[in-house]
């Protein structure tokens, strides 16, 4: 079993990206306003930012975009089959364990102009249908959903195994790096990788690159833009 990296350590190991988060001013979240909605017969779909490449996390790890993005590559084959599952808190195992899983990476999509570097992604949260009907909790999933109702800020966060080095001072993920998926936590340390449901935006929203100019005059496609926006209104500080 490979060994745990911890913070600001460097060699071979499982990479969990679990150390205290922060939010990026750019996207200028606000405090939740109303609670998290259940709609019968349908899926609970949640959007969040599950990763960035070239920007040091609160590890002290950087993903460069040659690395992070062949992965993320990689990764949508699983999302592809329905097979992107992971869990809710950081195991301390580069295996994905069927006791535990919470949810799906059903989207992934990267953003464009300053935003880039910016992995969104949609996931499905795994629930039963005893707590969609009754409220009683039997899978980890109703329980996530539970904590979304009671407005409790959750985050998701990167579980992988590779190497880290010293690269003038920056502790540098490098090419045998493998992604193994993204759980839920609550201290992400990607800046700004934080749940906000997705009826903060058109759900039904086309996912054909159209794109629309920001006030700033930066061109990003049309569902970053409204994912954003959505940040204003669903992100807790």
């Amino acid at each position: 079993m490979s060994k745990i990296l911890g913070k600001n350590e460097i060699g071979f190991g499982i990479l969990l990206e679990y150390d205290s988060g922060m939010l990026t001013s750019d996207l200028n979240p606000t405090i939740i306003s109303e609670g998290f909605i259940i709609k019968p017969n349908e899926p609970i779909l949640v959007n969040c930012i599950l990763q960035k490449w070239g920007v040091k996390n609160k590890n002290g790890r950087i993903y460069p975009k040659e690395v992070l993005v062949p992965q993320v590559n990689e990764y949508q084959k699983m999302v592809n089959t329905n097979s992107a599952v992971s869990e809710s808190d950081h195991p301390e195992s580069s295996i994905i364990s069927l006791q535990n899983l919470s949810h799906m990476i059903t989207k992934m999509w990267w953003g464009t102009g300053d935003q880039e570097n910016v992995l969104f992604g949609e996931i499905r949260l795994i629930v039963s249908p005893g707590f969609i009907k009754y409220g009683i909790c039997s899978v980890i999933g109703d329980k996530v959903v539970l904590y979304l109702q009671h407005k409790i800020k959750l985050g998701i966060s990167s579980r992988g195994v590779g190497t880290l080095k010293d690269v003038n001072g920056e502790h540098v993920v490098q090419n045998d790096y493998e992604l193994v998926g993204f759980d839920l936590v609550v201290t992400p340390s990607t800046p700004g990788a934080w749940l906000f449901p997705t009826n903060s935006i058109n759900s039904d929203l086309n996912f054909a690159e159209n794109y629309v100019t920001t006030k700033s005059g930066i061109m990003i496609n049309e569902r970053t833009e409204k994912i954003i926006t959505g940040l204003d209104d669903f992100l807790i500080l």
